[in-house]
């Protein structure tokens, strides 16, 4: 497919968004009204995992290119203690800037997951509310479209092991960087 009329609109990069190698590009200008269109572009073989987490608004992707594996998260019942893991809830209310954000830990919870593989054309949908962690192929182009701030605060999960918080969840002077 022809992406040239994409690739001419898409402006602001914001590189290694989490991940080594993937780039956020804005499509429009976001708001906290109206959301954004924003086009996800991952240029290497991914080996880092982007934590479980939720977002501060509802979203639909369509992958234009490439597959998504898009793994939703979800508080287990007793009966699934078996096969459900420890994590501690981590609340991140946003400063206002990317990758800006003061955590409060909240309580230790067990959680299980699925996942789904999305491919070239296919579209996945997740509320602000739902937690999911997500895997870009080498090459992937994803068409993201944000949706209004439902609100400020997002969670993550952290693994809870030997009774301690493994603290995943970072952000490093490699990420988020803009091009001057």
């Amino acid at each position: 497919m022809d992406y040239s009329t994409l690739d001419a609109m898409k402006h602001s990069p914001i590189r290694n968004y989490i991940i080594p190698g993937l780039t956020s590009w804005l499509i429009s200008t976001p708001t906290k009204e109206h959301g954004c269109v924003r086009l996800f572009e991952n240029a290497r073989q991914p080996f880092h995992t982007i934590e479980p987490h939720s977002h501060r608004f509802d979203f639909s992707c369509q992958v234009l290119e490439g597959s998504v594996v898009n793994r939703v998260w979800r508080s287990a019942i007793t009966s699934e203690n078996g096969i459900a893991d420890e994590f501690m809830v981590t609340f991140l209310q946003y400063n206002g800037a990317t990758g800006d954000y003061s955590k409060t830990l909240g309580d230790v919870s067990r959680w299980v997951s699925t996942e789904t593989e999305y491919k070239a054309g296919e579209w996945y949908h997740m509320r602000s509310d739902d937690i999911h962690s997500i895997h870009f192929s080498k090459g992937a182009k994803v068409l993201f479209f944000e949706g209004p701030e439902n609100n400020d605060v997002t969670m993550v999960l952290q693994p809870w092991v030997d009774g301690e918080t493994v603290k995943t969840f970072k952000v490093e002077d490699w990420m988020f960087k803009r091009d001057s």
